[in-house]
């Protein structure tokens, strides 16, 4: 199938804690979300510090039971220590704004498909889009499930 068919939002996975987590590419936002229920599944909720407010687009207002700093997150051969604001929402495992964007030195072509890094490693993280990214997570699933057997 020609890429240029597909949906164009942009969706990458990524590794934190040793999860398979989705996340989707953000220019709207310019910082890092991660969703409280996959914090709690990561086993990480003692790492959250604080309560915080922020407005964000058309004057919604948001409420993060606060942050995570300095996490490890690997996304293909790139590995970055980010901030996350955990929210309690029913979304994306992850939200990659411009904060996430910026750090990686991404250039970011929708039309192929690619982000390349300019930052870190030389390489090219191709996007996937929603159903590939179900199917990765659900193999994922299947060999962690495997290896406890």
């Amino acid at each position: 199938m020609n890429k240029t068919n597909w949906n164009k939002t942009l969706h990458l996975v990524g590794e934190i804690n040793q999860g398979l987590l989705e996340g989707l590419v953000s220019t709207l936002s310019s910082m890092l979300i991660m969703v409280a229920s996959v914090v709690r599944e990561l086993g990480i909720m003692h790492l959250v510090l604080g309560h915080e407010t922020y407005k964000i687009a058309f004057g919604m207002v948001i409420h993060a039971l606060g942050r995570i700093t300095n996490i490890p997150m690997t996304m293909g051969r790139v590995v970055c220590q980010m901030v996350f604001l955990v929210v309690d929402i029913d979304s994306y495992d992850l939200l990659l704004g411009l904060d996430f964007l910026m750090k990686i030195g991404a250039v970011v072509d929708v039309e192929k498909g690619v982000i390349q890094v300019q930052n870190g490693p030389s390489v090219t993280m191709e996007v996937m889009f929603f159903n590939v990214v179900n199917m990765m997570q659900l193999i994922m699933k299947l060999k962690e499930v495997a290896l406890t057997n």
